[in-house]
């Protein structure tokens, strides 16, 4: 009565690292976009107060609004880490 260690099969394999690299895609999504939104408001901010052009503050602050409003669809549709 010999136990014989239970060894995946190729398509168990590849069908594990395919669930793994899907959810690492899903959490870099969801970090870049929370990461670039804030970026893009430090920009926006730092840019109107150093130079005081509203033109070039107004689209950094546009891509911050769209990036943030991507990242708040992203948390709503739980594509973050699920320890947070």
């Amino acid at each position: 009565m010999a136990v014989q260690a239970a060894t995946p099969t190729v398509d168990e394999a590849v069908e594990e690292v395919a669930e793994t690299f899907a959810v690492q895609v899903r959490e870099f999504l969801w970090l870049a976009s929370g990461m670039f939104s804030a970026a893009a408001l430090f920009l926006s901010f730092m840019g109107y107060f150093s130079f005081g052009a509203a033109e070039d503050a107004a689209r950094n602050f546009a891509a911050a609004v769209i990036s943030s409003v991507l990242f708040g669809i992203c948390t709503l549709l739980r594509l973050g880490p699920d320890s947070l």
